[in-house]
C-alpha cells in the first residue's frame, strides 16, 4: 500500500467541494486527473470513499475514517514546509486561518493584506464562517488558526483573548428613534432586523434587549450584516450590531447609535488553537501581527 500526499489533499479537495471538476478546478488540475488520483487512492485502500447523492459526492463511513488521519498528514507537511521556510531573508510559508464573520469581514480582511505586504512569500487563505464551524475545523486540523466570538467549548483547543468590541443598537438616519427619547416600550414594538433565526448573535441580541425590558415582538432575519446595514439604512428597522462592522457608516452618517439606558455591552473575540501543538512561527508571526492596533 502506497499512499502519497497528493492523493490526500486530492480526497480532501473532493470532499471540501463535493464535486471532481470543482476540485479539479480548486487544484488547477484537470477533471481526469483529479479523478485518477481518487482511484488509486482507493485502490491502495480497497474501498470505496464517496457516495454520490443529490447534491454531489459525500464521504461515506470509510472516507469518514480516514479524513482526520487525511488532515493530520497534511497538516504535518505544511508544518515540515514551514519549519524550512524561515532563511535569513524573511518569512515563507502557507496559513489557513479562519475567523466568526465580523472579525473576518472588518478585522482580517484588512490585517491579511497588510501581513502580506510586509512578508510577500507568504501565502494566506481565510475562510469565513460562523463561530462553530471555525472551532471544528480548528479541531480537526483544517485550519492553522481561528478567531470566534465566544470561548470554544471543545476540548482540545485552548482560546487566548484577543480583541474586544462594544455591541450597538443602530437605526438609519431617518427612522424616528433618530430623534431620541425613546422608551422602551416604543422600542419594542419596532420593526428589529437581526441575523439568521438559529444565529448565536440573534439570540444574543433578543436576550441582551430583554434583560432592558425591550422586548422584541416584530423581526426581519438577514444572512449578512451588510445586508442588515444596508435594510435599516433605509429608516425602517433597528438593529444591534457590532461596532467594528458599521464603523465606516457611523462616519458618512448613514446610520446612528441610539442611546438607551443601561446598554453597555462588549463582545469578546478569541484566538484558538490546538492543546499541546506548538504553534509555527508563521503562525505565531501573524498571531502577534493581528494583535496590532
Amino acid at each position: 500500500m502506497r499512499i502519497t500526499l497528493r492523493q490526500l489533499m486530492i480526497f480532501k479537495a473532493i470532499h471540501s467541494e463535493r464535486q471532481i471538476s470543482k476540485a479539479a478546478k480548486v487544484l488547477h488540475m484537470s477533471t481526469p486527473a483529479v479523478s485518477m488520483a481518487l482511484k488509486e487512492l482507493e485502490s491502495s485502500l480497497g474501498c470505496r470513499l464517496f457516495e454520490r447523492v443529490a447534491g454531489g459526492l459525500v464521504v461515506n463511513a470509510h472516507g469518514e475514517i480516514i479524513l482526520p488521519y487525511a488532515n493530520e498528514m497534511l497538516s504535518k507537511g505544511k508544518e515540515l514546509e514551514n519549519i524550512f521556510s524561515f532563511p535569513e531573508h524573511g518569512i515563507k510559508g502557507t496559513l489557513t486561518i479562519g475567523s466568526s464573520k465580523t472579525a473576518g469581514n472588518y478585522v482580517l480582511s484588512k490585517k491579511i493584506p497588510l501581513f502580506k505586504n510586509q512578508y510577500p512569500d507568504v501565502k494566506i487563505k481565510l475562510v469565513i464562517d460562523n463561530s462553530l464551524v471555525i472551532e471544528k475545523m480548528v479541531s480537526e486540523k483544517e485550519l492553522d488558526l481561528g478567531f470566534i466570538d465566544a470561548k470554544p467549548a471543545s476540548k482540545n483547543l485552548i482560546c487566548e483573548h484577543w480583541l474586544q468590541d462594544n455591541l450597538c443598537i443602530v437605526s438609519g438616519v431617518t427612522h424616528p428613534a433618530a430623534n431620541g427619547l425613546n422608551t422602551k416600550s416604543w422600542l419594542s414594538e419596532q420593526l428589529w432586523i437581526f441575523d439568521h433565526e438559529s444565529s448565536f448573535s440573534r439570540i444574543r441580541a433578543i436576550q441582551l434587549l430583554k434583560s432592558l425590558n425591550i422586548h422584541v415582538r416584530d423581526e426581519i432575519c438577514m444572512s449578512t450584516i451588510g445586508s442588515i446595514k444596508r435594510a435599516i439604512g433605509t429608516g425602517i428597522g433597528l438593529s444591534v450590531l457590532p461596532l467594528l462592522a458599521i464603523d465606516a457608516e457611523l462616519a458618512r452618517k448613514d446610520l446612528i447609535l441610539l442611546p438607551v439606558d443601561g446598554w453597555d455591552y462588549k463582545r469578546t473575540y478569541w484566538s484558538i488553537q490546538r492543546e499541546g501543538e506548538e504553534l509555527s512561527a508563521l503562525s505565531m508571526s501573524f498571531l502577534a501581527f493581528s494583535k496590532l492596533l
